[in-house]
């Protein structure tokens, strides 16, 4: 049982490849073994945040940060940077290595989701790493799982909203009466609702070539 008096509140941020099972599997792996792990370096740097690295899982970085909520603005300004980040980086693949750009990566391949949540983690330390504990860590993880087709798109999860007191804002950069809804539902932790809008709908993408290059696609692994 987690002691209340040991739990603090934390923004969770976690930037996901999607596709990145079938990439490794159908990919020729000196180029994949380059490719991911610098892709996921360049997401790394693109910290607006200031957030703190809880780890990384393979295709996915567990961005945490305690204290103040950041604004909705800052949160959308994030999501931005990293979508950005992602189209230069394929855009730079196609540039320097077209012939493998067109191989594994002209059919849009990769995508990129970001879950956004909040609630409480518990920090311990496991032989000098830093590891984070709670059910929100483990939904935050759970998350990435998900009923939602597209490649390219943010959940918000309900808990996360729940904190947003200013709707005008939410309106303005997440669409709010637009999102759509869904819901996951685990054992031992129940349903865990959210909103998500999908790369075609984020009207605060205004560089257009990001949504050019990350073609809105459907699940395929």
């Amino acid at each position: 049982m987690e002691n209340k008096d040991e739990l603090e509140s934390a923004f969770f941020c976690v930037p996901d490849i999607t596709g990145f099972t079938k990439f490794i599997a159908t990919t020729d792996i000196h180029f994949s073994r380059e490719v991911i792990p610098a892709l996921l370096r360049k997401l790394i740097d693109c910290n607006v945040l200031k957030m703190k690295i809880g780890e990384i899982e393979g295709d996915a970085i567990f961005f945490y940060k305690t204290g103040r909520l950041p604004t909705v603005s800052r949160v959308a300004a994030q999501c931005t940077a990293l979508y950005q980040t992602f189209s230069d980086f394929i855009s730079s693949i196609k540039e320097n290595d077209p012939e493998n750009y067109e191989l594994y990566l002209a059919d849009s391949q990769l995508g990129l989701k970001i879950i956004i949540h909040y609630g409480d983690i518990s920090i311990a330390n496991i032989k000098g790493r830093i590891k984070l504990l709670g059910q929100d860590v483990i939904i935050a993880h759970k998350l990435l799982k998900n009923k939602i087709p597209d490649f390219n798109y943010i959940l918000l999860t309900d808990k996360y909203l729940s904190k947003i007191k200013d709707r005008n804002n939410l309106q303005r950069w997440f669409h709010w009466e637009e999102l759509r809804s869904g819901c996951e539902s685990y054992e031992y932790l129940g349903d865990v609702g959210y909103r998500y809008i999908t790369l075609d709908e984020m009207g605060f993408l205004l560089d257009t070539e990001v949504a050019a290059m990350l073609t809105p696609n459907k699940k395929t692994a």
